[in-house]
C-alpha cells in the first residue's frame, strides 16, 4: 500500500502514543506538538492517520507552520532515528526514507500564510542582503551577516527545517532540496539529552542576585544577545528562567525552554560567567518546567539542548548537568518547490 499523509490534532492519542514510544528521539516533535504557541496554519502530520489501530514500525511525522518564518518552521521525525530500528546501519531505511519523502510531498501542497507583522523587520534585511549581494545560486556562500539568515525569505518555496537527525539531512540532501546556499549545512551540532531525574539540584544564587521569569521589558536585552531570529511574541511565550540583580534589577543571565523544548539562548552577561550561573539557570528551567512534558513509557522525564561542535563552554555546561551527546543535528533551508513526488522517483 502506498504511503499517505494524514493531518492529525495536537492531541492525537495515536500520534502521542507513537512518539512517546519513540523518545528520547522524538523529543523535538513531543515538545512541539505539546506547546500552547500554535497558529491557526499549523500542520502536524504523519504516515498514518489518527484511527490507525496500530503504529506501524516505519513511520515519520511533521510540525510545520510557515507562518514563523523565518523562525524554525519545520520539525522532522522519522523512525529510522531509534537505534537498532534497521539492520543495514550504514543506510536508510528505505520504508522510513520514502515516508520522509512523502511528507514533504505533501508539504509542497499547503498554501503559504502571509508574513506575520512582527517579521517584516526581517524581511527588509532579506532586501537590503539581496541589495548588496545581488548573486543567488547553489554555488554561492553569503559572508556571515544577519540578512543572510533572512536572505531565503526572498524564495516562498524556501522552509527553515530545525534540530533534524543528521540520517534525515541525508534524505533531503540526496533529493536535492537543501538550498545550500543559505546557512546551516556545514554547521552539525551536537543534541544533547539529560534525565531530568538525574540533574544536579540548583544552587544557591551570589549574595545580591535573585531568580525571576523573563519579561517584556527584558526582551530587548534577550534580542540584542543573540543572532538567532525570535520575535519578541514568541520569546514571551515561552517558558525563561533569568537572575537580576536585586539593585538594579537587571537580567544578568538567562535562558529559555524553545517551541521545541530545548535549551534555547542560554547566556551569562561577561561579569558573571565564571560563577556556575549559568549551570544553575539551565538546570533550573529543566527541573520546573520538563518533568512533565517528555515522559517516555519507563517514567523517565527527558530535556534536551543543541550545541554547535566546538562551543566548549555550551559542552562543558550541558556534560556538568549530565547531559550526554547523542546524535548529530542540522538546521537547513529545504525548498519545498523541489519536492511533489520526490516519494515516486526516490528511495
Amino acid at each position: 500500500m502506498a504511503l499517505q499523509v494524514y493531518e492529525h490534532p495536537a492531541s492525537s492519542p495515536v500520534l502521542q502514543k507513537a512518539l512517546k514510544q519513540a523518545l528520547p528521539w522524538s523529543i523535538n516533535l513531543v515538545y512541539r506538538t505539546k506547546h500552547t504557541n500554535r497558529t491557526p496554519d499549523a500542520h502536524i502530520l504523519s504516515t498514518f492517520p489518527e484511527d490507525a489501530q496500530s503504529i506501524p514500525r516505519c513511520w515519520a511525522a511533521a510540525y510545520l507552520d510557515r507562518s514563523m518564518r523565518p523562525e524554525t518552521e519545520l520539525w522532522l521525525f522519522a523512525s529510522e532515528m531509534i537505534p537498532g530500528h534497521n539492520d543495514q546501519e550504514s543506510s536508510f531505511c528505505s520504508t522510513c526514507g520514502k515516508a520522509v519523502l512523502v511528507l514533504f510531498d505533501h508539504m509542497s501542497t499547503l498554501s503559504l500564510p502571509p508574513l506575520r507583522p512582527d517579521n517584516e523587520p526581517a524581511m527588509r534585511l532579506a532586501k537590503q542582503h539581496e541589495k548588496e549581494y545581488p548573486e543567488t545560486g547553489p554555488q554561492v556562500r553569503y559572508p556571515p551577516d544577519p540578512g543572510t539568515y533572512m536572505r531565503h525569505l526572498l524564495t516562498p518555496s524556501v522552509v527553515t527545517l530545525g534540530a533534524c537527525h543528521d540520517a534525515i539531512i541525508k534524505i533531503c540532501d540526496n533529493a536535492g532540496l537543501i538550498r545550500r546556499e543559505f546557512p546551516g549545512h556545514d554547521l552539525p551540532l551536537n543534541k544533547f539529552l539529560f534525565k531530568v531525574s538525574d540533574l544536579p539540584q540548583t544552587r544557591e544564587l551570589p549574595e545580591g542576585l535573585r531568580w525571576g521569569e523573563m519579561r517584556e521589558k527584558d526582551i530587548d536585552t534577550v534580542k540584542a544577545r543573540t543572532s538567532i531570529p525570535r520575535t519578541t511574541q514568541t520569546l514571551l511565550s515561552l517558558k525563561s528562567v533569568g537572575v537580576f540583580e536585586e539593585h538594579t534589577d537587571t537580567p544578568v543571565a538567562w535562558t529559555f525552554l524553545g517551541l521545541d523544548g530545548s535549551l534555547t539562548t542560554l547566556h551569562t552577561e561577561p561579569q558573571y560567567r565564571g560563577k556556575g550561573i549559568g549551570k544553575a539557570v539551565a538546570a533550573k528551567i529543566f527541573r520546573d518546567y520538563a518533568p512533565e512534558l517528555a515522559v517516555d513509557n519507563e517514567g523517565s522525564a527527558w530535556a534536551h539542548a543543541d550545541v554547535y561542535k566546538g562551543n566548549v563552554q555550551s559542552e562543558a555546561v550541558c556534560g556538568s548537568l549530565g547531559g550526554s551527546a547523542l546524535w548529530t543535528i542540522f538546521w537547513v533551508r529545504v525548498d519545498l518547490w523541489k519536492a511533489g513526488a520526490l516519494a515516486e522517483r526516490t528511495v
